[in-house]
């Protein structure tokens, strides 16, 4: 072989080789650090953390993994509305890329901290988005916030007849409220007319912190009412444990939303997949990080929901849910 050839052949074998260290030490041609993106997360209570979890796995099957490039700056207010707009400030204050919110009261605190901001916000586990002045329409929200609807104002008839099915004997169903909960406020008004089709007597009181529903609780002596009910109001919702407790005490039915609630005592649970719904939520969040506009997203309806019956609770405290009711369990606690 000659000298040519052999300096010819060598030449081709140096540039592969630096072509090979090239792209093994930067493989895309320029060497960028990747972004880490700050994401705050405000919840009302904890009784809607399978949400927040479901957001956070579904942001990690879209390839964001916490501590590598995503970075949570979560709070919780446990049900205190001060504490709620307290740590809403304290979240935009550090300015993230985007603000994942769940329940009214959450978002509310959000929206307002954020009204001369440019921080994008995705909510989660709210009623009535439109009502509640969050967006212009379904269709754009017209401002810095888009999401994904729970729909439970809608569903509120619906969680109400499923009682009476499973209880048939029910005839004064006690309902908890804020007035001025974006969702409680008007799934009560919901309940109400179909407690009027269903001849069933709703008893609905006002409330406006947590002392208040305890001390209605105590209160309440065997006979007074059939069955608890809470609309979907986060402040209600927070209180589960008292509600239990008076369920167990006057042996009556107590119908709640979530998987969480039905393990810590609550009869029946019929609601949207709080999980699923977070992971829904996850993927607009990723749009947005992608360079999406929040007005540029629809708003999303739930795509699962589910019923949880603790059929344990009832038998201990002698209650018998009809086999018709307990057919269409998506869960059950035994």
């Amino acid at each position: 072989m000659s000298n040519r050839k052999i300096f010819f052949i060598l030449m081709i074998f140096l540039f592969a080789l630096a072509a090979v260290f090239f792209l093994i030490v930067n493989p895309f041609g320029e060497r960028k650090e990747s972004k880490i993106f700050h994401v705050g997360l405000l919840q009302m209570a904890s009784t809607v953390n399978a949400n927040i979890e479901g957001f956070k796995a579904g942001m990690e099957e879209l390839g964001y993994e916490e501590g590598i490039n995503i970075l949570y700056d979560y709070k919780n207010a446990e049900g205190d509305m001060d504490l709620t707009k307290k740590y809403a400030k304290e979240i935009v204050a550090k300015n993230p890329d985007l603000i994942f919110t769940n329940t009214s009261p959450a978002t509310q605190a959000i929206k307002d901290e954020t009204a001369s901001k440019n921080i994008p916000v995705v909510f989660s586990m709210v009623a009535d988005p439109v009502g509640a002045g969050f967006v212009a329409s379904i269709q754009s929200s017209g401002n810095n916030l888009c999401g994904t609807s729970c729909a439970y104002i809608d569903i509120a008839p619906k969680r109400l007849e499923f009682l009476k099915e499973a209880f048939p004997g029910i005839k004064k169903v006690l309902v908890f409220y804020r007035p001025e909960d974006k969702s409680g406020a008007p799934a009560t008004e919901a309940i109400k007319k179909a407690g009027q089709k269903l001849g069933i007597k709703i008893i609905d009181k006002p409330i406006s912190n947590s002392d208040e529903i305890k001390s209605v609780l105590e209160a309440l002596a065997p006979g007074d009412v059939d069955a608890l009910m809470d609309p979907a109001d986060s402040m209600v919702t927070a209180n589960v444990d008292s509600l239990v407790m008076a369920s167990r005490r006057l042996k009556i039915p107590l119908i709640m939303m979530s998987d969480l609630e039905a393990e810590k005592g609550a009869t029946i649970t019929y609601g949207v997949d709080y999980s699923d719904l977070g992971k829904q939520s996850a993927y607009i969040a990723d749009k947005i990080l992608k360079g999406a506009e929040p007005a540029e997203i629809p708003i999303e309806m739930p795509r699962k929901f589910r019923i949880v019956m603790n059929l344990k609770v009832a038998s201990e405290i002698g209650l018998e849910i009809s086999d018709d009711a307990i057919i269409r369990a998506s869960r059950k606690i035994d």
